[in-house]
């Protein structure tokens, strides 16, 4: 019995397809190994650009540009800091002169009142015992001692540094004493030539003289209050 036409195909196909080759016992073993992946792809890096040099350049000169400017204003203040400094020393400097002035000043006046007051008081003292003797002994002796205080007082104010504003005072307290140191030596004169209108003159313008020396104190008083 002859085989269809189909079935003879069919029979051809499945002898034309490969056999199964013999294994070696590690079918399975290589079936259950893993499928290789392809590693995935590594993103691409770019190459870093390299800084241009006139960059280098560029920064340098900003920041010197910078610290100039940051410099120059610091000098700036400072210079500004330094000329107050110097104006308020300047003014200090002036505000001591004029109080070592005023001191010097005040000092110099001082110094002549104590002067002044010092002779004063010794002349004074001498014209009281004078007007107080009623003997030729006591009054000999006062008026002695009267006539060695004056010309002592003289002496000093003439040696003394009188402060411009008392040169007024001044003077007239040495043309008293001027007259007053006459005045006694008349009077002086007078005792001893037992002159007695002589000494009679003479006491009065012993009176005269120390009234003009008690007013000179009293314009000096006036002008160091």
């Amino acid at each position: 019995m002859s085989i269809s036409p189909e079935l003879e195909y069919i029979a051809a196909v499945a002898i034309t397809e490969a056999p199964v080759e013999p294994t070696n016992g590690h079918v399975a073993e290589l079936a259950t190994l893993p499928i290789p992946v392809a590693p995935a792809p590594q993103p691409e890096v770019k190459a870093k650009r390299g800084r241009p040099s006139w960059l280098a350049s560029a920064s340098v000169g900003v920041v010197a540009l910078f610290a100039t400017g940051t410099l120059g204003y610091t000098l700036y203040t400072t210079s500004q800091h330094r000329d107050a400094t110097q104006r308020q020393l300047a003014a200090t400097q002036a505000t001591l002169t004029a109080a070592q002035s005023d001191a010097a000043k005040r000092k110099l006046t001082a110094d002549y009142v104590t002067l002044y007051t010092a002779d004063s008081g010794k002349v004074q003292l001498d014209y009281q015992n004078f007007v107080a003797c009623n003997n030729f002994g006591s009054c000999r002796t006062s008026s002695q001692d009267l006539l060695n205080d004056l010309q002592a007082f003289q002496s000093d104010r003439k040696t003394a540094k009188v402060p411009s504003d008392l040169a007024g005072v001044d003077a007239d307290l040495g043309d008293a004493l001027s007259a007053a140191i006459a005045a006694t030596q008349q009077v002086i004169t007078a005792m001893d030539s037992d002159d007695l209108n002589k000494f009679k003159d003479g006491e009065r313008k012993v009176d005269a003289a120390m009234l003009n020396i008690a007013k000179a104190q009293v314009a000096l008083g006036n002008h160091v209050k």
